[in-house]
């Protein structure tokens, strides 16, 4: 990321309202207290994030991830591309029915550099409507492919009242080559509370991330979905009712 980017993306967050614009959490919440004694008398701290998943659903990874995310009692949000949405309405059906949200990443993640204003307010339609005929629920998250965006797209989000989704933690999973590589990153990263974590759904490595980090002998983390560290008295995203955290 150059540093005109970098420098972007790090102040925005702190003069936009974070129902548009958000790039972590803004802390945690009292009402975890108890997962967090219970954490304490195990010796192990407690870390409240945020694991999104961008690029599904894949009809072999997603649903191991999801298997994942249940026996560990993990809440996500996934990205999903609209076109593979429509060719995996069940998987699309079963993050909704498992109490994660979703959000939009665009019909068919199109190079950023080569998609014009237009065309991508289009396929984040498009994805709009693939969702709710699926779901029968909208969402307002919306993560650009890249977290790319120039000024023309963002404000057309902003027009629609889109919370536009970025990251700061990312393993940079889709390089990776086998899972030593994913448990080299987890045995050095050091979660912060309202971290949001970018990893893949397309590919295996997301699944070794989440059992790692919830069986980590010191630091473990609890994954909440991203509308809860946005404003809690607002629906932002297409989930079940459960999934209020």
């Amino acid at each position: 990321m150059n540093i005109i980017r970098q420098f972007v993306k790090n102040t925005i967050p702190a003069v936009i309202p974070r129902r548009l614009y958000v790039v972590h959490g803004a802390g945690d919440h009292g009402d975890l207290s108890t997962a967090s004694k219970c954490c304490h008398s195990e010796h192990r701290q407690l870390i409240n994030i945020a694991l999104t998943f961008d690029d599904g659903p894949h009809p072999e990874h997603t649903p191991q991830l999801l298997d994942a995310l249940q026996r560990y009692q993990q809440q996500a949000t996934f990205f999903v591309i609209g076109e593979k949405a429509r060719l995996y309405p069940q998987l699309v059906e079963r993050i909704v029915r498992e109490g994660h949200e979703l959000g939009n990443h665009t019909l068919t993640h199109s190079e950023p550099a080569r998609t014009s204003t237009h065309d991508f307010l289009t396929e984040i339609q498009q994805t709009d409507q693939i969702l709710e005929q699926i779901t029968g629920r909208k969402t307002n998250l919306v993560r650009p492919p890249k977290g790319k965006l120039n000024f023309g797209k963002l404000l057309g989000l902003w027009r629609q009242r889109r919370t536009v989704v970025l990251w700061d933690t990312d393993p940079r999973d889709y390089l990776m080559h086998d899972n030593s590589e994913m448990t080299d990153w987890c045995q050095n990263y050091q979660p912060a509370r309202g971290n949001f974590c970018l990893l893949h759904d397309n590919h295996p490595y997301a699944i070794e991330a989440v059992r790692l980090l919830s069986e980590a002998q010191h630091t473990r983390i609890q994954s909440h979905p991203v509308s809860y560290w946005i404003d809690n008295k607002t629906q932002h995203s297409t989930r079940t009712p459960q999934a209020c955290a």
